[in-house]
């Protein structure tokens, strides 16, 4: 195809766009809905299909010039606080003004800022987000977020949410080719303000938060200057005066290999000489992480004859003396870092001298903006850097487990969903798995193919769930929590009768085949959306018309069911477990695999 007809193809396809989501919006005004104002399409660049490139490396992506002109800015009111919707409002809250930010701000040494990796999907944006909170208050800075994340895919014609979401094509706004071979309309993402996605209102009681929005007002810059990619802009996020100072993290610094990422040193203590001990730990050390389990070193050491300890606490004496450090930090599931949860604590160890800290590190720093440089999610624990406490551990797990929460209409909708949900099965528990499809299924990474046999996995462990659940209860049991700070037993849950072998059950999937989605519910599963409402629509508003934000939903529903089932590698899976733990489930009601 010529350059020429290629680009009227494109122009022809947004102004399709532009039409029927003008159509539908009118449509919707009728209804009562209201959009978030703004373009209803971004500007198309009009240039040709690039080729396939490159994901931008940790170092490139700071860089990368995004072809986006546009405007980006995303400042519209939460959907729950506008009059006149019926939404839910948050009780007691007060608007945030750019005075209240800068007071805010003003109790803070400085800004801290990210090269956030806006191609991501927005469970590991969220991690992402998790860690930089974290750094910001360890460092006692202001956290800058992007003021949208993308979403990537929409629950109807793709004009319906372009009505209401900035339209983009996502390879043109970040820079990634990931996308460029998929058919056009599938390139295609939503700009979502990141305060759908999130409560950064709750947040904020607790931490220092603003958006890139908020940043550049606060210095008398236009807010559209805020780049599609996710990207600081060292230049132009500087242009005004006084100009803010900038000290800029390497990416390459941060922890490249042989060091190990920590919080905040601690005193070393007193050290004898090392003896055996740390030579036959050395040779077992993983030599790409550079720490092992302390239960593992704990069997290598026994298995070599080296006992001599009684306690855990004796043994983690007898290493730190030798030089070796405690990190306390969280278990994977099946020894894989994809879910990131923080509800399982575990402790490592490594050498004393593979440490450096974040604070001993950058704390001194005077400059007013701290930009970390580059991609740092990636193949890391929660937090992007483990603790040298328990204590500090179990801080972060308070900020992920309580202070990160969806936004007040979703959590209202979850509690309706889940008494819905209840109802279905004539008040009793109810059980839920989540089925990974779409891209898990084009990279090989699902754990079944086909349909068929994906749900028939799905139904056994969730029918061993059941069992599980009426055993427990048979044998009297007393529920458990996970070992998180801030958190009881459920105590309404364990009223409720236990689930019956032939029950219906709960499947959130990304699966849109009709076929696929008829079988699913020809065998025994209950979708989202044989359960949401108009109201329940309304009371949240236009992000419903979004997958992601609809996903977001349905993990919340999930936290509610009395068991879950979910695959290791899914991210989704990461949200719904820590969002079980604040509830306060008991862990054995859950398995990943």
């Amino acid at each position: 195809m010529s350059r020429s007809s290629h680009r009227t193809r494109l122009l022809t396809f947004i102004g399709t766009a532009v039409a029927s989501g003008i159509v539908f919006h009118l449509l919707l005004l009728g209804l009562g809905a209201v959009p978030t104002g703004g373009t209803v399409v971004e500007e198309w660049w009009g240039r040709p299909k690039p080729g396939p490139v490159d994901a931008p490396s940790p170092t490139d992506i700071v860089t990368h010039q995004p072809p986006s002109t546009g405007p980006c800015s995303t400042d519209t009111a939460h959907p729950y606080t506008r009059p006149g919707l019926g939404q839910y409002i948050t009780p007691d809250e007060d608007e945030w003004t750019l005075e209240r930010i800068r007071t805010m701000v003003s109790k803070t040494k400085g800004y801290y800022a990210r090269d956030y990796s806006l191609g991501l999907g927005w469970n590991n944006m969220r991690y992402i987000v998790e860690a930089s909170v974290l750094h910001a208050h360890l460092l006692n800075r202001t956290l800058v977020l992007p003021s949208f994340v993308y979403a990537r895919a929409c629950e109807h014609n793709i004009t319906v949410c372009a009505a209401f979401a900035i339209m983009v094509n996502r390879g043109d706004a970040i820079g990634w080719g990931e996308w460029r071979e998929l058919p056009i309309e599938k390139q295609m993402g939503w700009r979502i303000p990141i305060d759908i996605m999130l409560d950064l209102d709750h947040l904020r009681k607790d931490y220092s938060v603003i958006t890139v929005s908020e940043y550049l007002k606060l210095h008398n810059m236009d807010p559209d200057k805020e780049w599609s990619n996710g990207a600081w802009q060292r230049e132009a996020y500087h242009d005004t005066f006084p100009k803010p100072s900038l000290a800029v993290i390497p990416n390459n610094e941060y922890d490249p290999s042989g060091v190990i990422r920590v919080d905040k040193l601690q005193p070393a203590p007193e050290q004898a000489e090392t003896t055996i001990i740390t030579t036959s730990l050395m040779n077992v050390l993983d030599k790409n992480s550079f720490s092992m389990r302390l239960d593992d070193a704990e069997k290598a050491l026994v298995k070599n004859g080296l006992k001599s300890w009684t306690s855990e606490k004796e043994l983690e004496e007898l290493l730190e003396k030798e030089g070796w450090a405690i990190l306390h930090t969280f278990a994977g599931y099946a020894r894989m870092d994809f879910l990131k949860s923080t509800v399982e604590p575990l402790k490592q160890i490594t050498r004393r001298e593979f440490l450096k800290g974040l604070v001993d590190d950058y704390d001194h720093l005077t400059e007013d903006v701290l930009l970390l440089e580059g991609e740092t999610h990636l193949s890391r624990k929660p937090g992007a850097l483990r603790f040298t406490t328990p204590e500090a551990r179990a801080h972060f797990a308070d900020l992920v487990l309580h202070s990160m929460r969806p936004i007040p209409s979703i959590l209202k909708v979850t509690d309706i969903i889940a008494e819905r949900m209840r109802k279905v099965n004539d008040g009793r528990m109810w059980l839920a798995g989540h089925m990974r499809r779409g891209d898990f299924v084009r990279l090989g990474w699902s754990m079944e193919g086909p349909v068929e046999k994906h749900l028939e996995r799905i139904k056994e462990h969730l029918s061993n769930g059941g069992a599980l659940i009426r055993q427990l209860i048979k044998d009297g049991v007393h529920w458990g929590t996970y070992d998180v700070p801030n958190v009881k037993p459920d105590e309404a849950f364990g009223k409720l009768e236990p689930p019956r072998v032939d029950d219906k059950f709960y499947i959130a999937t990304d699966e849109r085949d009709p076929e696929a989605l008829k079988y699913i519910r020809e065998h025994g599963a209950i979708l989202i959306s044989d359960l949401l409402t108009p109201e329940d629509r309304r009371l949240v508003g236009w992000p419903l018309l979004v997958t992601d934000v609809l996903a977001l939903l349905e993990q919340n529903v999930m936290s509610h069911a009395a068991y879950f089932y979910a695959h290791a590698m899914s991210s989704v899976a990461g949200g719904v477990v820590n969002l079980r733990a604040a509830r306060g489930m008991d862990p054995r009601l859950t398995l990943i695999d």
